[in-house]
């Protein structure tokens, strides 16, 4: 590691101070707290029960997680590996090779377990080791997944996931390592509830059909950018892709305009000649999310043909709302997501088209590579409790009015605990001035920016932090030696430089920092990827931020103005911040 004040300086004995810092900090912050005082909270949803039904945990093999890579895997798995019964009269030799068991999951529940060196197993959390997305793929067709929030798939009483407990799923997952410690060991969990297939095949259960929807487009990492430049209403908030400007390239958000998804309709099959019955509905968000909005659009008498041509023909069916319990608001992933009520139940007529949008909170901060995904259950099945909203809207808006329901309360492993910690650090403004930034710009080694970088930890020397300085106008230049071409994949380390509002000294996690600076600026992720984490990547390791400028410097009696101090950090690795200062020669 380097630390650059003036002079590059390689210090062991700095890298190890930090190393037993961060480790006493972790270790303090496994505390669980109560949960943040809030209103009426929404039921939790009550799994189904079946004769029969069993239990079961199930895990991958070890995953070893180095630092620094953000990288979507792809590999196989089964229903059910490594099991272990939970309950229930069923044993674990169904998932064997040559068992020819066939049954279907009702409950699906995901989580991460991290090994430690004794063998003992816990919950990362998620400031630490960081679950980002999962993605499991039966044959049978449906997706399930996950991400911070673990949401549980239940399904309601009656339906289930049909499969052959031995068919090989594809499991495409990212998981994050967000200190600087190499060679973690994880496990992705489930634990599923199994409801066995009978000869004669049971009639208390149906298979259950899905849809996954998907806002964003970009192949396995469909994200796109909310802006605080982008609420063009100043109402706070941006929805994607409603407000997204598609006609005017001047405009902020024409930037996302080619990230919107096909994905984020859905039309109900013309083979579905009896219409069919939505079940169940779940949203997925990163932080800054507020909700995901499911809407149904039918053609109408209007003189055109297409679904939703007139408002009239569009009507919101169901909303997903972020139940965050984080003191801070949307800024975290200490969230629960809303999905539908077993009393849920509309009827769609074929040729109807369901679509869904996201809607960020970016009154606070900018959000950069968010998400907005709903999974849809239905059925062909007849349901005599089905609501079309088109002939019932007053009984649709009363399902809306009275909410979801939670799959889980508070998980203690989101407790975003180290956020905004008080680490008694210098503030990067009040500090004196570095020399002026050279033209080769800030280079960023073994989880450090080299000039005016600074680690989130107590006791980090003020004298390392001092922000090195550039004119009104210029730009600063960023080079991630940690990210070489050519280096494998495995063995980078990709960064951001994200802008944060100064003095950006507070305790690392997923709430902090935010990118609230004076001005938004993100280098995207610097670093080389295979095809499939092409898009993850910038596909560089050099950034440069626009132009920066501040107000001309004047005298204050015999003292001049300092200039303005910018404050910046890496997304992927928080605990990594900067500074550097824009200021006029004197």
């Amino acid at each position: 590691m380097s630390l650059d004040g003036g002079a590059l300086i390689h210090n062991n004995q700095v890298v190890r101070r930090l190393v037993q810092v961060a480790a006493g900090l972790a270790a303090a912050c496994l505390l669980v707290l109560p949960a943040a005082a809030a209103g009426a909270e929404p039921p939790i949803l009550q799994p189904a029960t079946y004769p029969g039904m069993t239990t079961f945990n199930c895990r991958t093999d070890a995953i070893t997680l180095q630092p620094g890579q953000n990288l979507n895997q792809v590999t196989l798995t089964k229903a059910c590996p490594n099991p272990e019964v939970v309950s229930g009269p069923g044993d674990t030799s169904i998932f064997a090779a040559g068992s020819t068991a066939q049954g279907y999951i009702t409950r699906f529940k995901p989580s991460m377990e991290e090994i430690h060196p004794d063998g003992s197993l816990t919950t990362p959390a998620v400031w630490d080791l960081h679950l980002h997305h999962v993605v499991w793929r039966p044959p049978s067709g449906g997706v399930l997944a996950a991400g911070e929030e673990k949401t549980i798939a239940t399904f309601p009483q009656g339906y289930g996931m049909k499969m052959a407990a031995t068919a090989n799923w594809t499991l495409i997952h990212m998981l994050h390592n967000l200190t600087a410690e190499p060679n973690r060991q994880v496990y992705l969990t489930w634990q599923i509830d199994w409801v066995p297939e009978t000869d004669p095949a049971r009639t208390d259960i149906s298979p259950i059909r899905g849809v996954f929807m998907d806002v964003a487009n970009g192949g396995a990492y469909p994200v796109f950018d909310s802006l605080r430049s982008y609420d063009a209403d100043h109402d706070g908030n941006f929805t994607f892709p409603d407000d997204v400007s598609t006609t005017d390239p001047t405009a902020p958000s024409y930037a996302e305009a080619a990230k919107i998804s096909s994905q984020k309709d859905w039309t109900v099959p013309a083979s579905q000649t009896n219409g069919i019955t939505l079940l169940t509905a779940g949203g997925h968000l990163h932080p800054g999310g507020t909700h995901v909005d499911l809407k149904v659009s039918r053609d109408g008498p209007d003189p055109g043909s297409i679904d939703g041509d007139d408002p009239s023909e569009t009507m919101e069916i169901f909303r997903s709302d972020a139940h965050y319990y984080e003191p801070a608001g949307a800024v975290s992933w200490d969230v629960a997501m809303t999905v539908a009520d077993r009393d849920w139940r509309i009827h769609l007529e074929p040729g109807d088209t369901i679509s869904i949008s996201a809607t960020y909170d970016v009154s606070k901060a900018s959000w950069y590579e968010g998400m907005g995904i709903m999974s849809v259950g239905w059925t062909p099945n007849a349901d005599p409790n089905a609501i079309d909203p088109f002939a019932n809207p007053a009984a649709v808006k009363a399902l809306l009015d009275k909410g979801g329901a939670l799959t889980h309360g508070r998980l203690p492993e989101n407790i975003d605990t180290p956020a905004r910690k008080e680490l008694k650090l210098k503030d990067p403004r009040k500090l004196r001035s570095n020399r002026r930034l050279p033209s080769t710009g800030i280079d960023i080694d073994s989880f450090v920016f080299e000039n005016g970088g600074f680690s989130a930890v107590s006791g980090f020397p003020g004298r390392l932090m001092r922000p090195p300085v550039i004119r009104p106008g210029g730009t600063v230049s960023f080079t991630n030696q940690d990210a070489l071409f050519g280096q494998p994949e495995l063995d980078q380390v990709w960064h951001t430089i994200t802008a944060c509002r100064a003095p950006c000294t507070g305790g690392t996690g997923i709430g902090f920092p935010l990118a609230d600076g004076k001005v938004d600026f993100d280098s995207g992720q610097l670093g080389y990827a295979a095809p499939i984490n092409a898009n993850v990547t910038t596909g560089s390791n050099t950034y440069t931020t626009p132009q920066l400028w501040n107000l001309p410097g004047r005298r204050k009696g015999k003292k001049f103005k300092r200039g303005t101090t910018y404050t910046y950090f890496c997304r992927l690795h928080p605990f990594m911040r900067g500074s550097f200062r824009v200021r006029p020669a004197r």
